[in-house]
């Protein structure tokens, strides 16, 4: 068994230096550090979940319901998750962050607690889930955005691959399971017709 964890912490490793090394470039050095930060995505998210709560509550009657439930879900699975993330799993797991055991990690950005999971794969995956779940047709674009912000805490240095794929995992579950009961409970607030302006 340890000859297991033994082989899979080794792939994890070199999988971490073949991006964080493999792939340095000057460019990257300095377009990575901004997109991986909060503060780079924190207007997009705001404006997002403003303009679905102003539409919603406009077209509550036609369909906005859903648009109003979409950003309600976002807001609580978030709070929900981002400090059970950093305050409970990241002390249990106690994983130190690769620049702490691998001296010649190139780390681009601070960080702080634990290395396990990933908060930014955890929370992306979770916003991307239920966004592709109201809005299919962006599925693609939202996936896009979340794998992307997750290469970056890779390329900078702050995470292990298993990081990223464990935070993605559990936000992608919490979502899953989220959007189930509300399909099942109340269908009219995630499959009713979008709502005409």
């Amino acid at each position: 068994m340890q000859e297991l964890i033994d082989l899979l912490q080794s792939l994890d490793t070199r999988a971490l230096y073949a991006i964080n090394h493999g792939m340095s470039n000057r460019i990257f050095d300095a377009i990575m550090p901004q997109i991986t930060t909060t503060a780079f995505w924190m207007p997009i998210y705001v404006i997002g979940i403003v303009g679905l709560l102003t539409q919603g509550a406009r077209t509550w009657h036609h369909g906005g319901v859903r648009l109003v439930t979409c950003a309600v879900v976002m807001m609580a699975g978030i709070l929900v998750l981002d400090p059970v993330g950093h305050h409970l799993l990241k002390e249990v797991v106690g994983r130190p962050r690769p620049y702490l055991v691998l001296p010649d990690i190139h780390k681009l950005i601070g960080s702080g607690g634990g290395s396990f999971p990933s908060n930014h794969a955890m929370n992306n995956a979770f916003i991307a889930f239920i966004l592709s779940a109201w809005f299919p047709r962006w599925r693609t674009l939202l996936w896009g955005v979340a794998l992307l912000i997750m290469f970056t805490r890779l390329y900078c240095g702050v995470h292990y691959p298993s990081d990223i794929l464990g935070g993605a995992v559990i936000g992608a579950s919490v979502a899953f399971a989220t959007v189930h009961v509300i399909g099942n409970r109340w269908p009219r607030c995630l499959n009713a017709q979008p709502p005409q302006s």
